[in-house]
């Protein structure tokens, strides 16, 4: 995969950390071909986290995404790496007290305010990717599944 989707949570926009994790992820040779900045719905986060509907967790994970504005970014692999692993890669484990230094998570509070989303394989990449970008925008990057 060519390319990749990830989003920098609330508490990563509002702790002021977003170019600190756009350099991480540069640094894992990955680069940024978009950006946007938006406020989710509650829609929108459930569409997200549809995975962990039937978590115990999923109400606060839905209340937390919805609490503030988050980056939504589209990273493409250089030298035909594998865009959606080297993004797995550096944002890290889901528990920050698990994540490697140097990845977004490692930057995280706690489990919940982990800084970082990212796209987990090619299916869901072109879900998200349909979900949250335009037609203008997917056909302007040239984007093909």
């Amino acid at each position: 995969m060519r390319y990749s989707l990830g989003i920098l949570k609330p508490d990563c926009v509002r702790r002021g950390l977003v170019d600190q994790a756009f350099e991480l992820v540069r640094g894992h040779g990955l680069r940024i071909v978009l950006t946007k900045r938006m406020k989710l719905e509650p829609k929108d986060a459930e569409f997200l986290y549809s995975r962990c509907r039937e978590s115990h967790f999923f109400e606060s994970l839905v209340e937390f995404m919805t609490s503030g504005e988050v980056i939504l970014y589209l990273v493409e692999a250089r030298n035909g790496t594998c865009a959606i692993k080297g993004l797995n890669k550096v944002t890290g484990y889901t528990n920050p007290a698990d994540a490697r230094e140097g990845t977004l998570r490692s930057l995280g509070k706690d489990v919940r305010e982990n800084i970082a989303h990212s796209t987990a394989d090619a299916t869901t990449f072109w879900s998200e990717a349909r979900y949250f970008l335009t037609e203008e925008e997917i056909s302007e990057l040239k984007l093909e599944s």
